[in-house]
């Protein structure tokens, strides 16, 4: 009872958060592009997870993301910075729910749009419009013990303290998006794809994952905002959201070998639909393979599937409140 009680404050905290009231202004609306609905729409999800989900993470009540995203632009809507305050938890279905190692990962982002490329060659190989981004973020887990446990005699072992040793990084990343709208009724279908690199400098980050975290990544997302398919306006597959993301990770990891699939590759693949009534916030399953992302656990290798519920814009037009003039 008390599980079913606990999931049930934080879905109702994180669908209270998706039913705020609209304004929508229809003259900013003929004026603007995608361009910045759709940076916000494709920021850090606010979700939670029903339990722990099928594979091998250990048993939860929980995994729940908190992304507050706090933007600033100008009248020109042709650039942003965005900070978003990302808190990752992992509620252990144990005795009083423990959180071992809360994650921090809160991002600072530029961007801006590029309006050369609409009529450019790439813009034919790949989608019509396009906007470029330069990130900077930082992950942590709020500990200070030391990184690995001590024997009896307060020798360090080769174990890795996952409930309270510290774990603390800094990286930054480069990327460009590229994008497409097809209206279809006066409905938006928006396709996205983004590529993007990121960068562990040495000095930012604890000595002793040097050896082990992989300090260079290679992403590659691909979205569908509302699955063009059938013919009525407001179908399920216009309610829908198709999402697939796949990474690599370069630089050394414990010894495994640069060519190692099971380690290094990143893939995740998610579904979301948004009922009519609940606005922006979706119900989605996702299943995901590669490095750990929750903080100190980096080392262990994630095969899992997952359902639960997000919040995030599928109406473009609506979310124009957010980012208005």
């Amino acid at each position: 009872m008390k599980k079913l009680l606990l999931m049930a404050l934080l879905a109702c905290s994180l669908i209270a958060r998706g039913q705020e009231p609209i304004i929508s202004d229809t003259t900013e609306q003929e004026e603007e592009t995608v361009f910045l609905p759709l940076i916000y729409a494709d920021r850090k999800l606010t979700y939670l997870t029903f339990f722990q989900g099928l594979g091998n993470l250990d048993p939860l009540i929980t995994e729940a993301r908190f992304s507050g995203s706090y933007f600033l632009k100008k009248s020109a809507r042709n650039w942003a910075l965005e900070l978003n305050l990302n808190l990752t938890l992992r509620i252990h279905d144990d005795y009083s729910f423990p959180i071992y190692t809360p994650s921090y990962n809160p991002v600072f982002t530029y961007y801006r749009e590029m309006p050369k490329w609409d009529n450019s060659f790439l813009s034919k190989v790949l989608f019509d419009h396009a906007y470029w981004e330069v990130s900077a973020g930082h992950h942590s887990n709020g500990q200070n013990d030391p990184f690995y446990k001590e024997d009896s005699l307060g020798n360090a072992t080769d174990q890795i303290d996952l409930k309270a040793g510290n774990f603390s990084v800094e990286y930054l990343e480069a990327g460009i998006s590229t994008f497409k709208n097809r209206k279809r009724d006066d409905i938006d279908f928006i396709s996205n794809l983004k590529l993007a690199f990121r960068f562990y400098p040495t000095k930012w980050y604890l000595p002793e994952i040097n050896e082990l975290y992989g300090v260079y990544r290679l992403f590659g997302t691909y979205n569908i905002y509302r699955i063009p398919f059938g013919k009525r306006k407001d179908n399920f597959f216009s309610r829908s959201r198709f999402r697939m993301h796949a990474g690599w990770i370069f630089g050394n990891m414990g010894g495994n070998s640069p060519a190692d699939i099971s380690k290094r590759l990143i893939t995740e693949v998610t579904y979301f639909y948004y009922p009519e009534w609940l606005a922006e916030v979706s119900f989605f399953a996702k299943y995901y393979h590669g490095q750990d992302y929750y903080n100190v656990n980096f080392r262990h290798t994630l095969d899992v599937f997952q359902i639960g519920i997000a919040s995030n814009p599928l109406n473009f037009k609506d979310f124009s409140r957010y980012l208005k003039k």
